[in-house]
């Protein structure tokens, strides 16, 4: 066995699995669903747990440096925030995301079958097989809230048992099964290890704006260099090429100001916000229902979990003195 094969096949592992602790933590800070915020984090942690196992082994086999992003994955995580801030609707917002998760965790698969053909140490291959049926497990739990063989798993996230026992009430008022619904203490349970990553920055949804709106400008910029050619050759006159650059790049470093400004602040409202939500979720929310229900009936499921929740707090607000 050649340790510096093994350690490069960790080393390029390491990269995907860090993607995936970022890109998680960037989707956990999208997402208005408590239970969801709250189970994305748990999966950004787990991505945590697994990056420093395979550092460990990195450093067991000889490496020392750890391993650098990659610019072109900030970027995408860039992206998510932009387009999950230009999306109308909490439903929207879960779906483009959830389409963004499935796609990273399908590099995530591949990413550990390449690494586990590789010959490996036995304690390397050990740990990182223990990793892949976890990630497997996640992939389905993901498979599941997008909508697989015709169910879909709905999550809410109560602050009390008696608040999750309404909620069940109304399901079953419904014609919702009991069977189909599960509860869970996630603050004792699979989810209570917290995430203090963090998830959006201002520096990537900056960068990814000013990328976005520079590919807007040389797009732009092309357009006004033919229209300047156009209109010329009808005018017999000749343009000079450097008017034609200094206008295509003046159109780019617009595109990427303008851009760049709105990342900076779509990246602001929302760190800002997720850090509040979850701050307030892990005070309050205390079960975590899981309820599999036919993909066509998901969405009115998820509506009378989450009334209840609010008919909750309208009640709980009345009763608090003036």
């Amino acid at each position: 066995m050649n340790t510096s094969f093994a350690r490069n096949a960790l080393v390029y592992l390491y990269k995907i699995v860090e993607a995936g602790e970022k890109g998680y933590a960037v989707v956990a800070s999208n997402v208005s669903n408590h239970a969801l915020k709250i189970l994305y984090k748990s999966y950004a942690q787990q991505r945590f747990q697994f990056k420093e196992e395979i550092f460990a082994e990195i450093q067991r086999l000889g490496g020392h440096a750890r391993p650098r992003d990659n610019f072109f994955g900030l970027v995408h995580r860039g992206r998510i925030d932009i387009f999950a801030a230009l999306t109308i609707g909490a439903e929207n917002v879960e779906k483009m995301i959830l389409k963004e998760v499935l796609l990273g965790e399908t590099v995530a698969v591949k990413a550990y079958q390449k690494t586990l053909k590789k010959d490996l140490p036995p304690e390397t291959r050990e740990i990182l097989e223990r990793q892949f049926d976890e990630v497997r497990n996640v992939v389905e739990q993901v498979r599941l809230l997008k909508g697989q063989n015709g169910k879909r798993l709905v999550l809410r996230l109560y602050d009390s048992k008696t608040d999750a026992e309404e909620a069940l009430q109304s399901l079953k008022s419904a014609g919702f099964s009991e069977k189909a619904i599960e509860m869970e203490s996630w603050n004792h349970g699979a989810h209570s290890e917290l995430y203090r990553g963090r998830g959006t920055t201002f520096l990537e949804t900056m960068i990814s704006g000013a990328v976005g709106g520079a590919t807007w400008g040389i797009v732009a910029g092309g357009l006004a260099a033919i229209g300047i050619i156009q209109i010329s050759a009808i005018n017999s006159e000749k343009v000079a090429p450097v008017i034609l650059l200094l206008a295509l790049l003046g159109l780019i470093a617009a595109g990427a100001f303008i851009g760049g400004m709105i990342g900076l602040f779509i990246g602001w409202g929302i760190s800002s916000e997720d850090d509040y939500v979850y701050d307030d979720s892990i005070k309050h929310g205390e079960i975590l229902m899981r309820t599999i229900v036919d993909t066509p009936r998901a969405a009115s499921a998820g509506y009378i979990m989450e009334q209840v929740a609010v008919e909750i707090r309208a009640r709980q607000a009345s009763e608090i003195p003036a």
